[in-house]
Formats: structure tokens, C-alpha cells, sequence
């Protein structure tokens, strides 16, 4: 095997490792922390074997959760490492530049990028979204998803059939192609309404666009702009049970978008959210990127018989404050007068030339 070769295979073999036991313990920890909250909450149906399904279902989201951490903190503990037993100096006498070595690992993330980026856009969403719902129905019985992915509500006497759920600017839910029918002895429809639009508050529904159609002797039709039932349901239930807009897979995110600018409605959560999605491989790889050359030993100077030390300490302290940055610059972004994908971006832009600027340095 080319020397080239086996340098790439051993040291990805070691930040693959470090990832993936850092992973493991992460993972497991946000795990042991979900299960406690959960347990707080366990009554009707949702005992301990739902709970655990639950939380079973819902780990790859958490794993995607937790995955920027766990790349910045493997990748400098695994090159670290290397420095620690003097491998990294023997890989840059032998002529592997720290640019390379940085290339190199960011390669692996990049690999582990992809496999976790297809997850959350192939199983994620429809894993959260069942998850949420069985959760719900169990706790309660007055929530249930159907086939369509559309919400089905009790609330009294009342049968509510929700087609989309939207998440508005100020955190609030909109409803739209609403349909409830009135229940009466025998569990007997006795009225129909259907409606464009609709939004829950404490004890009271109201909808707009309204059509009333009851079937008490002949039945009869009439319009109505907007109208109003009571409600005996909580808002805190389709908080819970309805999926944020960063858990939908893109292609969902660019429908939603669609949707709410046709309708002359508001898009923002959804923006931001298509933007976070999109920009979440380059910003895991520049919080990476920030950290290599501290890892590499090119910034504190210090004997590498110490230990990790210093320079991965700082490095790994850099990428978290990088990730907290990002994570505030995009919940800014849109108060900004320049695009939103652009605002997203500089972020990773500015960290990724200070890193570059840092592995220069002799």
C-alpha cells in the first residue's frame, strides 16, 4: 500500500473511532436526560415500554442533534492523539503538510456528513412526526395522525381533521384545510364545517372562510366569514405534537415555503429553517476546521508529553463558541437588510479563513 494511502487510512481510523465514541457517550447522555423528562409525564396509555419506543424513535434526531459536538470534539481528541505520541511528527517528516492532515480529516467528517445528512432527510422526519403523534394519542387519546399526515383531533363532541399545520413568525401554529364534524348520540354526525384556515387559543377554536352544512331533516348550507367553537383541549398539545419546521426534510421545507408565498403568508420560520438545513454540513466543517490547528500544535506551544493540553482544550472551546455564534447570527439574520443565505453563511466564512490563517502560520 502507498505510504500516502496508509497515513490517510490510519488516521481516519483514528477520528472515526474518537467520533464515534463520542457519539456513544453524547448520545447517551441526551438519551438518559429525554428519558428522564419523559417519565415525568408517563399516564393514560403512555407507560415505560411507549416511552422507550418513543425514545427510540426519536435518537437519529437526536444523534443529528449532537453530532456538530461530537465531530469537533473527536476529530481533536483523535488528532490530538496523534500529536500526543509524536505520530504527527513523524507524518510531517515524512512530507504530510498540516493542510493535508486538515484536508484528511475533514474528508472523514465530510463521509459521516453525508451519511447522517441522507438519515435526516430520509428517516427523521417521518420517525419525529410518528414518534410525536403515538406519543400524544397515548397520553391523552384526543390526537392521532393519519396515513395523510393529517391531524385528527377530539375536542368534546367535536371531530377536527387538520390537512397542514404551519408555524408562524411569532411561534404561533396556523391551521389550514380544516374539516370538523359535530358528533351527536351514537357518535352521529349532525354538522359538518369545513374552513380555509384556523387557529387554537385557550377554550376557543376560530376559523375563517367557514362552510356549515347541517344534516338535522334536509340538509342546509351556508357561508360564513369566520366562526368561532368552544374548546376543552389544551394549545399545548399541538405544540407538542406538531413538527417544527428544522426537523422537515428539505423538500418538504421548499413545498411549505412554496405554499405560505403563494398564499401571501408568512414564510420566515420556514426560510431560516431551509437555510439551517442546507448550511449544516459547512458549518459542522468549519467548527472542525476552526479546531484543527490547535489540534495540529500550530497556535500554543507546548510539549506534547503534557497531554492533550492546551491547544485541544482551546480549540474545541473556539468551535462551541463558533456553534453559538451561528446559532444567534441565523436567529438574527432576517432583521438584516442582506439575503438570509448570505447571513448564514458568513459565519462559516469568517471562522473558516481564521482557521486557514492559522495553518499558514510556520
Amino acid at each position: 500500500m502507498p505510504r500516502d494511502a496508509l497515513l490517510i487510512r490510519y488516521l481516519a481510523m483514528n477520528i472515526l473511532l474518537a467520533v464515534g465514541w463520542v457519539s456513544v457517550v453524547l448520545l447517551g447522555l441526551y438519551t438518559l436526560i429525554e428519558l428522564i423528562r419523559e417519565a415525568r409525564h408517563l399516564t393514560g396509555d403512555y407507560n415505560a415500554l411507549s416511552m422507550a419506543w418513543y425514545v427510540l424513535q426519536t435518537s437519529p434526531r437526536r444523534l443529528y442533534d449532537i453530532f456538530p459536538f461530537a465531530a469537533l470534539i473527536g476529530t481533536l481528541i483523535g488528532v490530538g492523539s496523534l500529536a500526543q505520541s509524536n505520530e504527527l511528527v513523524a507524518m510531517r517528516a515524512a512530507g504530510v503538510h498540516r493542510k493535508q492532515i486538515s484536508g484528511y480529516a475533514l474528508a472523514v467528517i465530510g463521509g459521516c456528513l453525508v451519511v447522517l445528512v441522507a438519515i435526516s432527510e430520509l428517516f427523521v422526519p417521518a420517525l419525529e412526526t410518528n414518534a410525536q403523534a403515538n406519543r400524544d394519542q397515548a397520553r391523552s387519546g384526543e390526537i392521532r395522525l393519519d396515513s395523510q399526515g393529517a391531524l385528527w383531533v377530539r375536542d368534546g363532541r367535536y371531530m377536527i381533521r387538520i390537512g397542514q399545520s404551519i408555524w408562524g413568525e411569532s411561534g404561533e401554529l396556523q391551521f389550514s384545510d380544516v374539516l370538523v364534524y359535530e358528533l351527536g348520540e351514537g357518535l352521529q354526525p349532525e354538522a359538518t364545517l369545513t374552513a380555509e384556515s384556523a387557529h387554537h387559543e385557550t377554550g376557543q377554536w376560530t376559523f375563517d372562510e367557514v362552510i356549515l352544512t347541517s344534516f338535522n331533516g334536509n340538509p342546509v348550507t351556508r357561508l360564513e366569514t369566520s366562526w368561532y367553537l368552544r374548546s376543552t383541549i389544551s394549545p399545548e398539545l399541538f405544540n407538542a405534537a406538531v413538527t417544527r419546521p428544522r426537523l422537515l426534510a428539505t423538500r418538504d421545507l421548499i413545498d411549505m415555503q412554496s405554499f405560505l408565498k403563494d398564499n401571501a403568508l408568512d414564510a420566515g420560520p420556514y426560510t431560516e429553517a431551509l437555510w439551517e438545513r442546507v448550511f449544516f454540513p459547512i458549518n459542522v466543517l468549519a467548527m472542525v476546521l476552526i479546531g484543527l490547528p490547535f489540534a495540529l500544535g500550530g497556535v500554543f506551544r507546548q510539549s506534547p508529553r503534557g497531554g492533550l493540553g492546551l491547544n485541544v482544550f482551546a480549540g474545541i472551546a473556539l468551535g462551541l463558541t463558533f456553534f453559538v455564534l451561528s446559532r444567534l447570527v441565523q436567529g438574527v439574520v432576517t432583521l438584516w437588510p442582506i439575503p438570509i443565505w448570505l447571513g448564514s453563511l458568513l459565519p462559516a466564512l469568517l471562522i473558516s479563513t481564521l482557521a486557514l490563517a492559522l495553518l499558514a502560520r510556520r
